[in-house]
C-alpha cells in the first residue's frame, strides 16, 4: 500500500469529508474513519482504472499494475475497497457505508457504459456529463454527505453540501481533461492526450470540433471502431491546442465551480466555510 500513498495526491476527497464535518458536530473518532475510508475508494478506483487502460504511469511513478502485474493490482484493488468498507463501520454508522456502497456502485456502472462507448467518438455533451458525474462527482458528493451525517447537520444543510460535491466534481474533471491537453506529461504525470488515447473523446475536444475548420481535420483522423496511432493522437492534440476548445471548456468548469460556491450560502457556517470556497476555485486553476 506504501507505493500508492508515497506517490502523493491531492487528498480532496478526505479532505471534504473533514472540512464539511466541521460546519456541524466534529468527532474526530467517527470522522477521521470516515475520510481515509473515502480515500481508500478512490485508491481503489484508480488501481482499477490503470489495469483496464494498461496506463504505465499514474502520478509520474509506475502504476500498480505495471510494478506487480494486472492479476495482482486487481486484488490489491479489491482489498483497498475491502479496507474502506472496513474503515466506514467504524464511524458506527450504517448509512455512511451505505452512501459509500451507492458511491462505489454508481463509479462502477459508469465505467461499465463508458467501456461500451470506447473507441466510439461521437458522444454528446449530456452524454459526457454523465460519464463525468458518474466519474467523479458521484464520490465527491458522497464525501460531502458523509461529512454532514457525520456532523449531525439539517437535512437542508446536507442537501445543499451534497449539491455543492456534485457541482465541485463536475468542474474538477473538466478541467482535469483541459490539463489532458495543454499540460506536459512532467506536469500531471502521464501521457497528454491519455483519455483521446483510450478512446474516449472529452469536452475540449467537443468543444474544438464547433469550429469547422477543426472539425474536418479531426474527423480525417478519429474513425468509429479505431483506435488512434501515436502520431494521430498527437496531430488531435495540436488541432484542440490551437482551437478554443480548452478555454471554453475551462469557462464551463469556472461556471460550474461557481454554482458549487452558491450552494455554499445554503450550508452551516463553520471553520471548514472558507476553505470549501476556496476549493471551487483551486479545482479550475491548479497547474494552469
Amino acid at each position: 500500500m506504501s507505493e500508492l500513498f508515497v506517490a502523493g495526491g491531492k487528498r480532496l476527497r478526505p479532505a471534504l469529508v473533514l472540512l464539511t464535518a466541521r460546519l456541524g458536530e466534529y468527532e474526530g473518532a467517527r470522522i477521521l474513519p470516515a475520510a481515509m475510508a473515502v480515500e481508500m475508494v478512490h485508491a481503489a478506483t484508480l488501481i482499477h482504472d490503470d489495469v483496464i487502460d494498461r496506463a504505465p504511469l499514474r502520478r509520474g511513478r509506475p502504476t500498480v499494475a505495471a510494478s506487480i502485474g494486472n492479476e495482482s493490482a486487481i486484488v490489491v484493488g479489491d482489498f483497498y475497497f475491502a479496507k474502506a468498507y472496513e474503515l466506514a463501520s467504524r464511524t458506527g454508522s450504517a448509512e455512511v457505508v451505505a452512501i459509500l456502497a451507492r458511491a462505489v456502485m454508481e463509479i462502477c456502472a459508469g465505467e461499465v457504459r463508458q467501456q461500451s462507448r470506447r473507441f466510439h467518438y461521437g458522444l454528446d455533451e449530456d452524454g459526457y456529463m454523465e460519464w463525468i458525474h458518474d466519474k467523479t462527482a458521484t464520490l465527491l458528493s458522497a464525501c460531502c454527505d458523509i461529512g454532514g451525517l457525520l456532523g449531525k447537520l439539517k437535512t437542508k444543510e446536507r442537501s445543499a453540501l451534497h449539491d455543492y460535491g456534485v457541482y465541485l466534481g463536475l468542474a474538477f474533471q473538466i478541467a482535469d481533461d483541459v490539463l489532458d491537453y495543454m499540460s506536459s506529461e512532467d506536469q500531471i504525470g502521464k501521457p497528454i492526450g491519455h483519455d483521446l488515447v483510450e478512446g474516449f473523446a472529452t469536452l475540449p475536444l467537443m468543444l474544438a470540433m464547433r469550429d469547422s475548420r477543426v472539425a474536418a481535420e479531426v474527423r480525417e483522423l478519429l474513425v468509429d471502431g479505431r483506435a488512434l496511432t501515436g502520431e494521430d493522437a498527437k496531430s488531435v492534440v495540436r488541432l484542440v491546442r490551437e482551437s478554443d476548445g480548452p478555454r471554453h471548456a475551462l469557462e464551463r468548469a469556472t461556471r460550474l465551480a461557481s454554482q458549487a460556491r452558491e450552494k455554499l450560502v445554503d450550508a452551516k457556517r463553520g471553520p471548514g466555510s472558507d476553505a470549501l470556497a476556496a476549493l471551487t476555485t483551486y479545482v479550475v486553476s491548479r497547474r494552469f
